[in-house]
């Protein structure tokens, strides 16, 4: 059930990027693909850290970027940007949003090592895109039902399956 509902997931992420002319829907089909877990508690948990995550790495990436543009060289970032994931590391362990670090820092490494001049923009676009694909995938885990029907079709190929494996010497 979970491979269906990401692909839709999916499918509804690229839809709604070409119907609103957004570019670039691939951060949003990443969320997506993250965020459909077995259970809808479980995808509202990690919807939730990736959002927390995204928001502070991308206003840190933003931040960084601010103060490296305004008063120093770009050539500075080798040493700011390790100094940067060790301490939001520490941040998000220290709110308890230790499921947040990974995509905290990967926010914060995309926007820092892609310093292009529209940074702030590109920070917002990264946070609004990652929200978008988690919100379509929280929909989507909590009102796609797969039909009973499919389901016991389903079930029997893989207990077929599971037959044919166990049989084998």
């Amino acid at each position: 059930m979970r491979n269906i509902k990401t692909t839709i997931s999916v499918f509804i992420c690229l839809l709604v990027f070409e119907l609103i002319n957004r570019n670039n829907p691939i951060f949003a089909c990443i969320a997506a693909v993250i965020c459909v877990q077995n259970t809808i508690v479980d995808s509202k948990e990690i919807g939730f850290s990736r959002i927390i995550g995204t928001i502070i790495g991308g206003l840190a990436g933003a931040f960084t970027l601010f103060i490296v543009n305004t008063f120093f060289n770009h050539k500075i970032l080798i040493f700011i940007i390790p100094l940067g994931i060790m301490l939001l590391i520490q941040i998000c362990v220290t709110i308890n949003m230790k499921k947040a670090v990974v995509i905290c820092c990967v926010v914060f490494l995309v926007i820092t090592l892609n310093h292009d001049e529209g940074y702030i923009l590109y920070t917002f676009n990264r946070v609004l895109d990652t929200s978008i694909g988690i919100i379509i995938a929280l929909f989507v885990n909590k009102y796609v039902k797969i039909p009973e029907k499919l389901k016991s079709k389903i079930g029997d190929k893989e207990e077929l399956i599971e037959t044919h494996e166990n049989s084998e010497p």
